[in-house]
């Protein structure tokens, strides 16, 4: 058997140059002490990478399967510090996580590195009585500068849509609580997007907001058409679900309808919002963009065809509630739209129902 240790340094440092996907790098790291030191001198600046997807949590296991759409295969990873708890995936590596002790933390998935954030106690979480411990926060982003390296600096923010009444409130990591911001005249949030060194904010009624968190302000941006008017004009009005997305510094709308049961029905339709028109102008298609939605955040890159990822299409985790007594009963199905067909296609390796609120998400890997 080959002593992989014993290959002179230059030789290692080769192949190193040819690694593309963070779970390569990591990989990489893996094989033995030296090839671990090469992985640690080296200052690594992967490209663009694909989302992975963190399947659901399942009882009596420590561990975590994610799928990589550049491998096209399944990996499962010890993830004990995730277990039996609630996540929310990020663009920037991170997961948020809280557990039924109602600790909230940041998670590395990759490096297992966990931050604590401030306490549920310190939400003002109205009709909270009324929740279970997984359902007090509904979607968490975690956003931070391009140019930022190191996840513990100031420019990083976390974010939450928290309570019945979908709040909004933000930290960053050393904060003692939570600071709400006063959205209430605009009724509640249903996304957040970080665009252009802007937090933008999606509410109930389709009015798209600025968030300004240095004076915790909440500014409306005025235009010809709400996401509401929009998202109303599609050819059906049981539209599903807006989400906002960050595509090389434009801002996109996508909006979901679901018009039967079958993931089939699912379709989606994208808007870009004009900053200078201040009005949505409808996209026939995302060129070779391709976005990724879901219950966490979601996230568009570019020329991901050379990835096994198919350009001009969304992929999406969809979920399916069933009222089924003595609980609500989970279908989680994930799947692929294509743009051009206007056809959605359910993907193979699609999650059974998962436990209790654990849901599948996307998480995109990073080295840092």
């Amino acid at each position: 058997m080959a002593d992989w240790s014993r290959l002179p340094y230059d030789i290692i440092h080769k192949v190193s140059t040819h690694l593309i996907a963070i779970e390569d790098f990591l990989a990489f790291s893996a094989v033995c002490c030296s090839w671990r030191s090469v992985y640690l001198a080296k200052q690594w600046h992967p490209g663009c990478q694909i989302p992975l997807l963190m399947f659901s949590d399942y009882e009596n296991s420590s561990s975590r399967s994610f799928f990589s759409l550049y491998r096209n295969k399944v990996c499962n990873s010890e993830l004990p510090e995730a277990r039996s708890k609630r996540c929310w995936g990020s663009s920037s590596g991170w997961l948020v996580t809280i557990g039924n002790d109602l600790k909230i933390h940041l998670l590395s998935p990759f490096t297992h590195v966990s931050v604590s954030l401030p306490p549920k106690s310190s939400l003002r979480v109205h009709f909270g009585e009324i929740l279970d411990w997984c359902d007090i926060i509904e979607k968490a982003f975690v956003f931070r500068k391009p140019c930022t390296t190191d996840a513990n600096e100031d420019d990083m923010v976390v974010m939450i849509i928290y309570g019945p009444l979908k709040q909004l409130a933000f930290c960053r990591p050393g904060y003692s609580s939570w600071k709400s911001i006063k959205t209430a005249s605009y009724g509640g949030i249903i996304d957040v997007a970080y665009v252009r060194d802007q937090i933008f904010a999606l509410n109930i009624m389709g009015v798209l907001l600025v968030i300004d968190i240095d004076i915790q302000t909440v500014n409306n941006i005025s235009f010809q058409q709400s996401a509401m008017h929009v998202a109303s004009s599609l050819p059906h009005w049981d539209w599903d679900q807006l989400f906002l997305v960050e595509s090389s510094g434009n801002l996109w709308m996508v909006c979901q309808d679901r018009s039967g049961s079958r993931i089939e029905s699912v379709k989606f339709w994208v808007h870009s919002f004009d900053f200078n028109r201040r009005r949505w102008i409808r996209l026939s298609n995302l060129g070779n963009h391709t976005i990724f939605v879901g219950d966490s955040y979601s996230v568009s890159i570019s020329g991901a065809d050379c990835s096994n990822c198919k350009s001009n299409s969304i992929y999406f985790v969809d979920k399916k509630s069933e009222q089924r007594w003595p609980c609500r009963e989970v279908h989680v199905y994930v799947g692929v739209y294509n743009m051009a067909t206007g056809i959605s296609e359910q993907l193979s390796f699609s999650p059974d129902t998962p436990i209790s609120c654990s849901f599948p998400l996307w998480v995109t890997p990073t080295l840092h």
